[in-house]
Order: structure tokens, then sequence, then C-alpha cells
């Protein structure tokens, strides 16, 4: 028993010995710090944390709240040296929790020796410039055993800035306790942005003719960051000459961007920029003032440049201005001398209202002409265009050579021809073919023979009824004299002339876009003038009988057919002689035996020889075709209306319906296998046509 408690009292002696060497050797620390540091205010810059009750013990639901900030260039550093509390799963029960500037570093519990949290904990329990360090303690309500909590030691430290990377000292840096400096070797100056380091190398040498200039530290290599600025001045009526020697080589990128720049810059606002190590030609300024910047980045070996600059009599060169040449014509002009400035083709001057394009200008001491009056392109302007004209791009440029073309308002025209036109010199639009614009204008003429839907079969007496869209060229006038016509501009309607013989002084209303005689909204058409042929033999006019010879008649509207899906024109044949193909009549007239059809009814005709033909005592004539088929036939009220080709539903845009002939008279007794109908040849008429609708 005794050897034991010697034993016990020997180990018991040497842990109160450590104990007090650990405290002895932080005390020490303490002393130092507070040794070398100034004190700061009422900020204490050393001391402990513990829990309560340390080292005694922590009751029950004891607790700690503890936060300590470094002034501005400092951190605080605390170092754990005890640690032992009750343990528990993730330290639900009895926890210290350490915090560094607001961020979480570790929930401790349980027990930990000095060595263990110099290993783990310690080395992270920091806070950054300036930050703060915060420790919450607290415990349950019971322990199983006594517990002595935890002690920890804090410093507050100075931050060396210098040993930090991003502190951006382009040179030198200087630490000292709280905050840092940076400073230039010699020969270097401090930027306003306290960091970087320049040489000190701009020169004013106003009033120096001649001289060298050289980057700094030539012939060796240049210093990083520099910008040098050289100014060269005389008086007016000289200009400086800049010649390179020697070694060029200032920093360029591979792909030929300048990493480093030498810069010329003159007193009119042109500006050079040369790098690499192609010595650059002599540069003649034109300027009585000059500035030389040089300018290097952070890094690089390069030599840099020498340049030797001298003065010469100012001399003017041309062009006095663009788009211009001078008379006479030299490489360069002395101070006074005179010259005609001539704009180029396709200019005049600016200033000017009128199409002047010549001046005289004189060179000054300054190396500028004056007066210097501007060459600007000719504007021949958005042209005026005709109604359902409009030019293809919206707001095109309307200056010399620039173009332009034309395009059609809506679908259902289409240009007479097409072509683009250039501004010429002269201020006109002019074709591709020499002619100008106001001379040769493309006209939008309504597209012919086209429709949307199509049938293949079909008849007018007895006939099948059309649908919207089919035969869009046919017109309708259903009160007396009831008949039909066709639409064959946007402002033309060809008819028969016995439908509208003694009507010629009256107002006709023609009803479109319909296949419904009866229809109570179609597109109404009012006519302002109708021309019957001057050959046709008029009732009445005379003793006898008309033979329905140039049986046609021309109506123009009072205004311009509206066109669409449902209403657009039919095609005039080609000016040819070919035969008269086969093709389908259509019409509003009778569809069987006294009955008159409410519909447009349509049927295929075949066309025969005018021999092959009963005229029924008439005489048929040239100007006539037979056509009929079996019980396929045109009809009373049917009068004016189209023969068209090819057959419906045969049509494209490659080959559009025409109108090959004008219903006129036939015997009684439609659908009459004997019998065929007679139409009015159109072929024959199409110079009548074209002349009257010009002259009307």
């Amino acid at each position: 028993m005794m050897m034991r408690f010697t034993q016990s009292m020997k180990v018991k002696a040497q842990k109160e010995k450590v104990g007090c060497v650990l405290t002895l050797l932080i005390m020490i620390v303490f002393c130092v710090i507070v040794l070398l540091f100034p004190v700061c205010g009422s900020v204490s810059l050393a001391g402990w944390v513990q829990s309560p009750g340390h080292p005694q013990g922590y009751d029950p639901h004891s607790s700690l709240t503890w936060k300590k900030c470094a002034p501005t260039g400092h951190k605080i550093t605390l170092t754990l040296i005890h640690l032992d509390l009750e343990e528990s799963f993730e330290c639900e029960d009895d926890a210290l929790k350490l915090f560094a500037d607001e961020v979480l570093l570790f929930t401790l519990c349980g027990r930990k020796s000095m060595k263990e949290l110099q290993a783990s904990v310690n080395p992270f329990l920091h806070s950054s410039s300036g930050g703060c360090l915060s420790v919450s303690f607290l415990a349950d309500y019971s322990n199983t055993e006594r517990h002595t909590g935890f002690r920890g030691f804090y410093t507050i430290q100075d931050v060396n800035e210098c040993m930090d990377p991003e502190n951006e000292c382009t040179q030198l840096c200087n630490n000292y306790i709280g905050g840092y400096r940076c400073f230039c070797r010699p020969g270097y100056i401090l930027d306003s942005d306290k960091h970087t380091c320049q040489v000190s190398c701009s020169e004013d040498r106003t009033g120096s003719r001649e001289g060298v200039l050289m980057s700094p530290e030539w012939p060796g290599p240049y210093p990083e960051n520099s910008v040098c600025s050289y100014i060269l001045a005389v008086e007016e009526g000289l200009q400086f000459e800049l010649t390179f020697m020697g070694v060029f080589d200032v920093e360029k990128k591979e792909n030929g961007e300048c990493i480093d720049s030498l810069t010329i810059k003159t007193l009119s606002g042109a500006v050079e920029t040369f790098c690499e190590r192609d010595v650059p030609s002599s540069v003649v300024t034109g300027s009585q003032r000059v500035e030389i910047i040089f300018r290097t980045d952070h890094k690089g070996a390069n030599r840099g440049f020498s340049l030797y600059y001298e003065t010469r009599e100012m001399k003017c060169t041309g062009p006095v201005t663009p788009k211009s040449s001078l008379d006479p014509q030299h490489p360069e002009y002395s101070i006074g001398s005179e010259v005609i400035v001539k704009c180029d083709k396709g200019h005049v001057l600016k200033s000017k209202e009128s199409a002047e394009v010549e001046y005289k200008a004189t060179c000054q001491k300054n190396g500028q002409w004056s007066p210097v009056i501007p060459c600007e392109p000719v504007d021949c302007g958005i042209p005026d265009l005709p109604e359902l004209t409009e030019l293809s791009d919206k707001d095109p440029p309307t200056t010399y050579l620039n173009q332009i073309s034309l395009k059609c308002a809506n679908e259902y025209y289409q240009l007479d021809k097409n072509d683009n036109f250039t501004c010429n010199a002269e201020g006109n639009w002019e074709s591709e073919s020499g002619q100008k614009l106001t001379d040769d204008l493309p006209k939008c003429e309504p597209v012919c023979g086209i429709n949307t839907e199509a049938s293949f079969s079909g008849r007018v007496f007895g006939g099948k009824p059309a649908s919207i869209k089919q035969i869009p060229w046919q017109l309708f006038h259903r009160r007396l004299p009831r008949g039909g016509a066709s639409l064959i501009s946007d402002y033309w309607v060809v008819t028969a002339a016995h439908v509208v013989d003694g009507h010629e002084n009256m107002t006709m209303n023609w009803l479109g876009g319909t296949v419904n005689g009866q229809d109570t909204d179609p597109v109404t058409i009012e006519t302002e003038k109708i021309i019957i042929h001057p050959k046709y033999n008029r009732v009445g006019l005379t003793n006898k009988q008309t033979n329905y010879d140039h049986d046609i008649a021309l109506i123009k509207m009072s205004k311009r057919v509206s066109l669409g899906p449902n209403i657009r024109p039919v095609c005039l044949p080609k000016e040819t002689d070919e035969p008269v193909k086969d093709g389908t009549v259509s019409g509003f007239g009778m569809f069987k035996k006294e009955t008159v059809s409410r519909r447009l009814l349509y049927g295929h005709v075949q066309i025969y020889p005018l021999d092959k033909c009963d005229s029924v005592g008439l005489s048929a004539t040239d100007n006539m075709i037979c056509a009929g088929g079996d019980e396929v036939d045109s009809c009373q009220g049917d009068s004016g209306g189209p023969l068209f080709s090819p057959f419906l539903g045969y049509g494209s845009p490659d080959k559009p319906y025409r109108l090959t002939g004008i219903v006129s008279w036939g015997p009684s007794g439609c659908g009459n296998k004997s019998y065929k109908g007679y139409y009015t040849k159109v072929q024959n008429y199409l110079d009548w046509i074209k002349q009257t609708m010009e002259k009307n």
C-alpha cells in the first residue's frame, strides 16, 4: 500500500510539473506578444477563454458565448490547451462550437489531449485580416461524471501582407504592424494606384529641331510597366521627320496584336502604332507637334527602340478631300501653292446647292489645305413610282452606283419587265440597257389567266355549275340586257357589241367575283365608257339586220378593279396566226328550254371549220369561230361571255387561260346537234384592243 501511494504521488507530481511548464511557456509567449505589440485602444492582444468553473468542472445547464475581433491588418488566433466535455452522439448533449468569420469550423465534445488538439484543431483556429473568432459552449441538464470543460489562449497578431501574392506590389513591399506599403527601386516612381512602379521617362522637347529618342535603359532591355510620353513641338511651317535607327524590338503576340507599343500621334489626330522586330520606315509626320508614347506591360526582355528626329519645311499632300483629284498633280506642294480640286465622277461639292464639282484650294503653313469642301456622292433619291409599284427593299441607299429594283405591291400583279436600276453620275436611275427609269418605267400589270380551283367536266346548256375562283374573269349583267363579259385588265372588260349596243351613254353595273346570279353582295363594277368596234353593223342605224361581224366592244370601268382570288383577268391571245384551240365556254344563260341559270355554268366545246357549220341564213366571216359539242352550247343570256382555252382544269402559270372567243350568236334552240354557236375571234382584234386602251 505504501509503495502504491508513493508511486501515485510521483505520477501526480510529474503531471503538476508538466502543467506548470506548459502554463509558464504560454505566459512567456503572452509576455513577448505584449512587449512586441503596441496597445491598440481597448483591444486586448492576448488572453484566456474557458468554460464556467474550469478547472473544477462545469455545472448542468452551463453556457458561454465569446467573440473577439482583430483590428485592420491583424488576425486573431485561438489555441485550445484543454478539452474535457461529456461524450455524446454528434455532441448533442454538451458541445463546444468554434467559429471563424461567422463560419462554423468545429463542434467538439469528449476528451482530446493537447497533442490531438494541436494536430487537428488549433491550426485552423484563426480569422482573416480584420476578422473575428467566436466560441459557443452549452451543457445539458446533467452529467454522469464531472468534466473539467475547456480552456484556450487567444492572441492578436499582425498580418504580413507582403507574403500575400495578391498584394499587387510590382517591385518591393514593406510590411508594418497593421498594414503594408509598396515602394520602387531607384529610377522608378510609384504610380497613383500605390502598387505599380513605373519608369520616370516622359520628356517635353518643345523647341528642339533635331535629336535622338530612345526607350528607357537602351540598348538593354526596357523596363516593365512603362508609360513614356515624348513631346516634340516647333513653330508653324515646319514638320517632323522620324527615322528609326539600329534594332527595333517591341514585344508582340503571335497573332499580330501588340503587347508593348510605340505610338505616334500628330496634331491632326493621325495615329500610327508599331511593335514587333521589323524596323519601321521613316515617318514624315506632316505636323509641327508630335507625341510619341511608349507603353510596356509587366514582363518581357525586349530591347525597345532608338530614333532620330529632325524638322523640314511643311508640305501639303493630296488629296484635299476624299473622292477628288488635284490639278496640277504633284506628290507634295509647298506652302502657298494653289490647286484646283475636282470631285470624282458621280460626286458633287457638299456645300453647293448646284451640281458644281470643283473649287480652288491653297496650301497653308500648318500643312493643311484651305478651303476644304467635301465631295459627296450624287443622290438619285427615291423615285416616283406609279400606283401598285414599289421598291424591292425598304429604304435602300440611293447614292451614286447603288442599285434598286422594283416589285408589285401584291401577288395579283407582275412587272411587265424586270430590271435593276443604277444611280448614275448625272443623278438619274439607269437600267442595265442604259435607259432612264423615267423613260422606261416598268409597270405592274395584272397576272392573267390564273385561277385557284379547277374542274374537268361539264357544259353550259344543261352545263355544270362553276365553283368560286374557277372562272374569276367572268362578269355578269343580270338586268336587261342580260349577258356576260370577260375582265382583261384591272380597268378594262371585253364583251359582245350587241350586248351593249344602244347603252353606250348609260352607266351599267357589272357583277364579278360570284357564281350566283342572284348574289346579294357581289363585287359591283361601274362602267365609265363603252366603246363598240367601229365596223360593227349596229342595229337601228341601217335597214339591214346585223350579221354580227365585228361583234366586240370594250368597256372601261370607272375605277380600278380590286383584284383577288375571286376576280382576276383572263389573258388575251398571243399575237400569232396559230389555229384556235378547243376550249371552255361559260355564262349565266339558258341551261335548258326557256330556263335561265341562276348559277355560272361551263362546258367544253370543240372548234369546227366555218364551212362545217350551218349559219342559218346569216353570213359567217373570218372574224368568227364556230364551236360546239354534244349537247354543249352557249345560249341566250351567255352573250358577251368568254370562250377560253385550254379546257378548264388544264391551265397553269406556264400555260395560262387565254380568251379565244366571245359568245356572239347562234341558231335558236340551244344544244341542237345540227347547229353550232358562233364566237367573235378575239385574235383578229388585238391591235384594236391595244390601241383603244392606250387612247382611253
